[in-house]
């Protein structure tokens, strides 16, 4: 008995030390960028969404239209709706803007992007983990937070 005792706690700290270790992994590193002028595709884990890549169903979400408003504009609404959200903005060029957030367990920080598409009159979105599988929705709940918050203010 108090040897499966002995092994249950080693586990548990195990995990722990685990979880705590990506966490402080999880503070390297910067958002991926722009690739050719888009946002990075997704790699094969299922914490990460993005609307440049429609042929990767399992991450695409839509892109959000915008009409009668300039970049700037847009530009200033996805900056205050990030910050509204939570987020932490790390690059703020006119057509492009990266920023951070945290999860409250562990601190883990994932990278939120945006690219203002004016050609097009869209505004694509990416948020990814930056370790681990799985986020347990928060990068996809993250842009439905963002979109609502653009949707208010944008049509």
């Amino acid at each position: 008995m108090k040897i499966m005792f002995v092994l249950i706690v080693s586990l548990i700290i195990f995990i722990l030390l685990y979880f705590i270790y990506l966490s402080i992994k999880s503070h390297s590193g910067t958002a991926p960028g722009l690739i050719n002028q888009k946002l990075s595709p997704c790699p094969g884990t299922p914490n990460c969404i993005n609307s440049e890549f429609k042929d990767d169903a399992a991450h695409y979400i839509d892109t959000l239209p915008y009409q009668n408003k300039s970049i700037l504009e847009i530009n200033l609404l996805i900056k205050d709706a990030i910050q509204k959200t939570g987020g932490h903005i790390a690059i703020a060029n006119i057509d492009y803007i990266a920023a951070t957030y945290s999860s409250k367990l562990f601190r883990y920080i994932d990278d939120f992007e945006v690219r203002i598409d004016e050609e097009h009159k869209v505004i694509h979105f990416r948020s990814a983990s930056r370790v681990g599988r799985s986020d347990f929705g928060a990068n996809i709940k993250r842009i439905g937070l963002i979109k609502n918050e653009l949707e208010k203010n944008i049509h």
